[in-house]
């Protein structure tokens, strides 16, 4: 048996009560002055969109100690938008810092998304999240973009399908290698905090979380997919080179063996590779971010 809690099905309607945010946006950073304003200014458009929906959202920036003008940046980002809360000189890496993001949440959903990323239709993003409360999904999944910098071009696409109609072979897939992108995964704020990100899996903690999540049977009809690309992801990161991957696959060797994943460790970066290397689609351009250029004068 399970011992962690099953989601609240009336929690969504509570948290409308409550005046809690829809959604709480987490971004841990280091040293992120050249990206970071892109970030901020995307998550403020997507604010503005879901306030015209009576909806509210939190953004919580978890800092390293950045030492680049990252901290002189926030000061001013968050004097200006009581939403966006900021904390400095977390230490433990980046996901120790979503963990404390997580603890600190208090949004309805819980999304992280990183210091060199942005949301690529902010619109589409808040209608999403919308939609998904109102169908009290637990578990959300979207498509994602790459671009990489200083180019404003999306260079390729990693497309979520929606899942079989049976959980059954879908949780087949899944302990196949069926994975996900994390900069697209939203989850119930109380079932992302619970699992957690475990901080011993210094390269693919995310990839443990999610599967752990995806995997639970009593979620599998409560996952909500969005086919169109709402976060752009820089490529690269510390899991974009070959060096990572290499030190990557024997977390993900572990990873797998714990959660019963017959995978082998390869399948996660094999559709990263196979967007490295296939042909690519179309490009088509980053939004405009407003008050971007104000930020770096």
């Amino acid at each position: 048996m399970d011992p962690r809690p099953a989601a609240d099905p009336n929690s969504a309607a509570s948290d409308l009560k409550a005046g809690l945010p829809l959604v709480t946006l987490i971004t841990p950073c280091l040293e992120a002055a050249s990206t970071l304003p892109e970030t901020l200014m995307s998550v403020a458009r997507a604010r503005q969109i879901l306030q015209q929906s009576g909806e509210e959202l939190e953004h919580l920036v978890l800092d390293g100690g950045s030492r680049d003008g990252t901290q002189r940046l926030l000061e001013r980002h968050a004097a200006r938008h009581s939403f966006c809360c900021w904390q400095t000189d977390i230490g433990g890496g980046p996901y120790a810092a979503m963990n404390v993001g997580l603890r600190l949440a208090r949004g309805h959903y819980s999304h992280v998304l990183n210091a060199d990323d942005l949301l690529l239709d902010p619109g589409a993003y808040a209608a999403f999240l919308l939609q998904a409360r109102r169908q009290q999904a637990a578990l959300l999944l979207a498509s994602i973009g790459y671009f990489r910098r200083p180019d404003r071009w999306l260079r390729a696409r990693w497309m979520v399908p929606s899942p079989p109609r049976d959980p059954a072979l879908w949780h087949q897939q899944l302990r196949r290698g069926l994975h996900y992108p994390h900069p697209g995964f939203l989850a119930e704020t109380a079932l992302y905090r619970t699992t957690g990100f475990d901080e011993r899996y210094s390269l693919s903690a995310d990839y443990k979380l999610m599967q752990t999540l995806l995997l639970r049977p009593e979620l599998a009809d409560r996952v909500q997919i969005c086919s169109d690309p709402l976060v752009a992801m820089a490529e690269g990161g510390a899991t974009g080179g070959w060096r990572a991957i290499l030190r990557g696959r024997r977390q993900l060797l572990a990873i797998n063996r714990e959660l019963g994943i017959v995978a082998p460790a390869w399948r996660r970066y094999w559709g990263k590779l196979r967007l490295r290397l296939g042909p690519r689609p179309a490009p088509i351009p980053l939004p405009d971010c407003p008050g971007v250029e104000g930020w770096r004068r």
